[in-house]
């Protein structure tokens, strides 16, 4: 669970996280965890963990989903491009600070996600790039970040073909950051620069 990512990050132990929020380590391990259902405490317990934390109850309730997972969020961006417009898409990333609040949330791969999105969408329609993330486009995934298909494939295959065909098409925005992405738009326009 992405909980356990952000704790990691900020150096806080289920000890630490139970002292600061003036809960048992029991009721602290079991949600964290995902042995309890956070959707089931009580406001006030989740209120608690979320103020220990510096994070909303919604991040909170957010990053306990045991079904989160990187490729669901993938496929919510591609959605919500989709139905928004790549310029209203951009428009709201950028207007709402997404990519930073992911950072914040220690979610890196989820914030450089939106980054890449948000440059590639900047270089199709023209738009300057935002200068406010010049810092963290150098800032890249620890490993390489293929799309399920392709790992499914690869892994069925045995070889890295698949890999290699993800990697040949990936759009350049991804791939500075690790992330393998080759297909956003069904139009014509090759992805690629």
């Amino acid at each position: 669970m992405r909980i356990e990512q952000l704790l990691e990050e900020k150096q806080i132990s289920l000890y630490e996280l139970a002292e600061r929020s003036g809960l048992s380590y029991s009721m602290v391990h079991n949600l964290i965890r995902g042995k309890t259902d956070i959707r089931k405490c009580t406001v006030h317990t989740a209120e608690r963990i979320a103020r220990a934390l510096n994070i909303s109850i919604e991040d909170l309730i957010f990053m306990c989903n045991p079904r989160y997972t990187f490729t669901w969020f993938r496929s919510e961006q591609c959605h919500l491009v989709h139905r928004k417009g790549e310029v209203q898409y951009l428009i709201d990333v950028l207007e709402h600070k997404e990519i930073d609040h992911y950072w914040h949330l220690c979610m890196y791969a989820e914030a450089l996600y939106e980054l890449a999105m948000v440059d590639y969408i900047s270089r199709r329609n023209d738009i300057p790039r935002c200068k406010d993330y010049d810092e963290l486009r150098s800032q890249k995934l620890d490993r390489k970040a293929y799309p399920i298909d392709f790992v499914i494939q690869d892994t069925l295959m045995h070889d890295n073909t698949a890999y290699q065909k993800a990697e040949a098409g990936a759009i350049p925005e991804f791939m500075r950051h690790n992330i393998i992405e080759g297909a956003i738009f069904n139009d014509t326009e090759t992805e690629q620069l």
